[in-house]
């Protein structure tokens, strides 16, 4: 937090991670989802994200929250000028939650935890700024939403069921066409001679090509791209700290063409890093087998429920059975002229999402 405006006495912040296991351990219920756990967490904090850890108390009740200053949001999509559209200056605002991974949670202990002293904790804290909580299910939006704060859609993120039958199941699950197209696929991969591996992410993973093909990848969205693959190893290691890390591999003719980073957490199956070195025509076929096929397929052998496959490219994502959910900025505010310009933000956001949204989804209005 901005050393002129410190945060509140009246709160603890948790800074060091000894301190964070031991909060977690002792007072939070688990997380529901990868990105607001403890371990996803503590590779954010050995990686260098700079949040502070604010711990609120009530009673026997607990909450956590990661919190950053507005202007060290660099990712864009976290950032408050993008999450408001222009309408209030970054540096007028925090953000709460883990700026990785398009799914936040609010963190909170066994006992309850009312809504109305989390609002008051984080306004606190952020001593009169705009606190934007990003990227919250509908569930969680509700809370904060009912107590009059508002709510913005800010993206879709999609979900693959995983039923019974597994892959042979998913096949039956899908419409005529889209079935069509699944098998097509297939066929493609299978006449360009594409094999597909899954390894658990540990010390044995082959790093260096995982981190070639992720740079690779970049460099498809962005020629201008020069991080070096070597930079991707600690980082690489650090996902292999987190229990449940797999890579799944596609090769050919024995050298690695395509990879897949993704992590059992609970019972879900997040997909995560991706990377496909398409400068070979036979790679580019693998893209949906390395995105959904072999993902459902490990998710059923692991008897996982479903596979999250995060944010953008809805519309393909749900041409291959994937359901849809919306995800919610909430803003916190007190001051009028502020909160209407958050406001007016949050619903020009709305309206103009970086992912088209498929003409078949009717756009909620509020969680």
């Amino acid at each position: 937090m901005r050393a002129d405006r410190p945060l509140s006495p009246s709160f603890q912040s948790i800074q060091s991670f000894p301190s964070f296991d031991q909060v977690t351990a002792e007072d939070l219920a688990p997380a529901r989802t990868l990105y607001s756990s403890a371990a996803w967490l503590r590779l954010l904090d050995r990686h260098g994200h700079g949040y502070t850890y604010v711990l609120l108390r009530q009673g026997r009740g607990v909450a956590l929250c990661p919190v950053a200053e507005g202007v060290g949001a660099h990712a864009r999509r976290y950032h408050p000028e993008f999450l408001l559209a222009d309408c209030v200056p970054a540096e007028a605002c925090v953000v709460v939650g883990p700026r990785t991974g398009y799914r936040n949670e609010l963190l909170s202990g066994v006992s309850p935890f009312s809504t109305g002293a989390f609002v008051e904790g984080l306004q606190d804290a952020a001593q009169g700024r705009v606190v934007l909580l990003p990227y919250l299910s509908g569930t969680d939006a509700t809370r904060l939403t009912a107590g009059g704060h508002p709510a913005g859609l800010v993206a879709w993120e999609a979900w693959l069921d995983v039923p019974d039958g597994g892959f042979d199941g998913y096949l039956g699950s899908l419409g005529q066409s889209r079935r069509r197209q699944v098998k097509t696929d297939l066929r493609q991969v299978a006449h360009n001679g594409l094999t597909f591996q899954v390894l658990p992410l540990d010390e044995h993973a082959p790093f260096h090509d995982i981190a070639r093909l992720l740079v690779l990848h970049e460099k498809k969205y962005n020629p201008s791209y020069d991080r070096p693959p070597s930079e991707f190893i600690p980082y690489l290691t650090l996902c292999a700290d987190v229990p449940g890390a797999y890579v799944i591999l596609a090769r050919l003719d024995g050298r690695a063409v395509g990879c897949h980073v993704v992590f059992h957490y609970r019972d879900v199956l997040w997909v995560r890093l991706f990377g496909v070195d398409e400068s070979l025509k036979e790679t580019r076929s693998s893209y949906f087998s390395l995105m959904f096929y072999e993902p459902l397929k490990l998710a059923h052998r692991l008897g996982a429920s479903s596979v999250h496959l995060g944010i953008a490219a809805s519309d393909t994502k749900l041409r291959r059975g994937a359901r849809l959910e919306p995800l919610w900025t909430v803003a916190l505010v007190d001051d009028d002229d502020v909160g209407e310009r958050a406001r007016q933000g949050l619903r020009s956001r709305s309206c103009d999402l970086p992912d088209p949204l498929p003409a078949s989804i009717i756009p909620p209005d509020a969680p």
